[in-house]
């Protein structure tokens, strides 16, 4: 095989290394940062649920202060009925009474709702805690193996072009400079040639540079894409 094929080959492989590499090294910090999102949105959810337990609690607090007022009402009034001199009054007072006895079976009647809810909150709270515990830990495993995942990546593309430089010096300067135009022009600047096929654009190249190609008397491209072509011998 030609010399140069050679020195492209080898230039392509650490060029295609490279970019897997550094298209995975891009993937990393999104997931990295879903990740975080994850551990937040748990965090998030777990104190939602404590805020409102809190607000709760707080709001059957004060329904059980407005009976103890509602009850204080009541004994007043009852402390006014057996002073009261005309019927009118006496019926005003018992009237009051009622209603105030009403206040207390609805205020009482919340009170057994908060309290349900309070008891579904304690128990969703108490299992949001256990999951955030357990779930941070992991989630925090994964993020340092990520951040682990890329700083080896990092390395290792340091490392390939290091050795990418060390090959650019052994390659003809006009030859380098058409490899890298096709490059970013076709994604790769060599192909095969698979049975008179070039693998680069799949199309049949001529009988006579197909079989300069199996002689490996030089360096040809393909008269469709523009790769540099050779033959792998099977």
């Amino acid at each position: 095989m030609d010399g140069d094929i050679l020195l492209l080959l080898q230039l392509q492989e650490i060029d295609q290394k490279i970019s897997s590499l550094e298209k995975r090294a891009s993937e990393i910090p999104k997931e990295i940062e879903k990740l975080r999102e994850e551990k937040e949105n748990l965090v998030l959810k777990f104190e939602k649920v404590h805020t409102e337990l809190k607000r709760l609690q707080a709001l059957k607090k004060e329904r059980e202060l407005d009976i103890q007022t509602y009850e204080d009402r009541i004994q007043k009034i009852q402390e006014a009925l057996d002073k009261v001199r005309t019927n009118e009054e006496y019926k005003a007072l018992l009237r009051e009474k009622a209603q105030v006895e009403e206040m207390i079976m609805e205020t009482e009647d919340e009170i057994l709702s908060i309290m349900e809810k309070i008891e579904e909150l304690e128990k969703e709270e108490k299992q949001l805690k256990e999951l955030v515990e357990k779930e941070k830990v992991e989630i925090e495993k994964k993020i340092k193996e990520k951040e682990e995942e890329l700083e080896r990546l990092k390395e290792e593309i340091d490392r390939l072009k290091e050795e990418r430089e060390k090959l650019l010096k052994q390659i003809k300067p006009a030859l380098l400079s058409k490899y890298e135009l096709i490059r970013k022009k076709r994604g790769t600047a060599l192909a095969v040639v698979d049975s008179d096929t070039c693998t680069g654009c799949f199309l049949v190249i001529p009988p006579k540079l197909y079989s300069s190609l199996v002689k490996g008397e030089q360096l040809h491209t393909c008269p469709h894409c523009g790769r540099f072509l050779f033959h792998k011998p099977k």
